[in-house]
């Protein structure tokens, strides 16, 4: 079984990076617009740490950092196949949604979203790599197995910037559907699968050192 690490950034910063969870839980307060109780945003722009994504992780050569506007994410080492930076603002995933981040990488980064690190589902991945490849993935214990699992295998589109510049892409739950766009062009379109969690955030592969500019959601109750 493939086993991968990750860090729930709704967490305080100096949890102890040996699989144990402390309770100190924190939770971004997303932003009703006006008198709306239906719609949500949450909007992160990287300009402070407010939402503690920053950690250190020397045993796996993990790191994050917020500066000059952008959220650096790098891990270094390959004893995971995966390795995650999350928040939880208690996204419904119960009904449409959005999610989009601006990334770029030297290998492999992506979106990853519908975790829950309680119930060890690990939710998907919207990937992009240097070459301009994206997939999505089923990232394990969401209901098929724990192992990873290419639900849409990399694929090249000439709507994505290559070498690691910057690429922004759009996970879009509508219906039954998700929507995945790389620069506001659809590159594919997939039945919703089983969500188990509402935490999102970025992942990315082994010996990757990324950087996002920021990461929006909006989501409906």
């Amino acid at each position: 079984m493939k086993t991968r690490f990750f860090i729930p950034l709704a967490l305080m910063a100096s949890l102890i990076f040996s699989g144990c969870y402390k309770d100190n839980t924190y939770y971004p307060q997303p932003n009703p617009p006006g008198n709306s109780v239906t719609k949500y945003t949450f909007v992160e722009d990287f300009n402070n740490n407010i939402n503690r994504w920053a950690f250190s992780d020397p045993s796996n050569y993990a790191y994050g950092e917020v500066s000059n506007g952008t959220f650096k994410f790098d891990y270094l080492d390959d004893w995971y196949p995966s390795y995650y930076a999350t928040v939880n603002p208690n996204m419904n995933v119960n009904n449409d949604f959005l999610i989009e981040a601006r990334i770029g990488s030297d290998n492999m980064m992506g979106i990853v979203f519908g975790q829950d690190y309680n119930s060890e589902a690990y939710g998907y991945t919207f990937t992009i790599d240097y070459d301009g490849y994206f997939a999505l993935y089923d990232e394990g214990g969401n209901g098929f197995g724990n192992d990873i699992m290419e639900l849409i295998e990399p694929t090249y589109t000439s709507a994505a910037y290559r070498d690691g510049d910057w690429n922004v892409l759009t996970i879009e739950q509508y219906g039954n559907v998700w929507y995945g766009y790389v620069n506001d062009v659809e590159v594919f379109r997939i039945d919703a699968q089983p969500l188990y969690g509402n935490n999102f955030g970025f992942m990315v592969v082994p010996f990757t050192m990324g950087e996002a500019d920021y990461i929006d959601a909006v989501w409906y109750r």
